[in-house]
């Protein structure tokens, strides 16, 4: 066959690879320098099958020598070695302790808000799962001045996320819940847009009808003069 299937390994790579045997050693080893990282002068070629060496594969003595002229077979191994010892250890990608790696203080990493710990925190996962006792104090607080300036039975109006139409309704609960950390606002709103009922998990907060009652953070409350809103007024007034 003009094609052969061989194992290609170094220290730094081992892949399977289809290479024509009319391929000329130079033009071999260009061809094996992207795979293995090392140069193609300073490769030294080796065929085995499996572990037992069968020759060294050259063309010192003939320029022109090609892949075919030795006995080559499918599913054998070419190792290839680097020749050059400063640039061997250089390119030695199993060396991890050529690698500079980035350490960052435990304590700053805790007040991160976007890692796996955090994450972990916030859901009550792993050595968090014993719940708010392991929480932290800031995340415990989260929200308590927002929560401060809302008073339970005022009239109030959520927006969730830019775009969203606002949502009227009264606030029924402000404080802590056993569902997350921070405080809440449990919100009785005038239409059913809510989540549930004033109850998260078997718990009671207030109580109102299904889908009219939500639980949302304090910035997203605005409290004032709402009215509830008739949400068919628009309709009559246009044709």
């Amino acid at each position: 066959m003009s094609v052969v299937t061989v194992f290609v390994e170094s220290n730094n790579a081992s892949s399977e690879r289809r290479l024509q045997k009319s391929l000329t050693i130079d033009e071999l080893k260009m061809r094996l320098e992207p795979i293995v990282g090392i140069p193609s002068v300073d490769q030294r070629i080796t065929l085995l099958r499996g572990t037992a060496l069968i020759c060294e594969i050259s063309n010192a003595d003939d320029p022109s020598r090609m892949l075919g002229f030795y006995p080559v077979e499918d599913y054998m191994v070419l190792n290839v070695v680097n020749t050059n010892p400063s640039i061997a250890a250089r390119l030695n990608f199993n060396d991890e302790s050529q690698v500079e790696k980035f350490v960052m203080d435990d304590d700053e990493y805790d007040k991160r808000n976007d890692t796996v710990r955090a994450f972990k925190r916030r859901h009550n996962m792993g050595r968090f799962a014993d719940g708010k006792s392991a929480m932290s104090i800031d995340e415990e607080d989260e929200f308590k001045e927002d929560a401060a300036k809302i008073a339970v039975g005022s009239r109030c109006e959520v927006a969730m996320a830019a775009g969203d139409l606002e949502r009227r309704g009264i606030v029924r609960f402000v404080g802590k819940t056993s569902f997350r950390p921070g405080f809440w606002v449990g919100i009785e709103y005038d239409e059913p847009v809510g989540k549930n009922d004033g109850s998260m998990d078997g718990v009671v907060y207030f109580k109102c009808a299904a889908e009219h009652g939500s639980f949302v953070r304090p910035d997203k409350v605005a409290t004032g003069d709402f009215p509830e809103e008739d949400l068919f007024e628009s309709d009559l007034e246009e044709m």
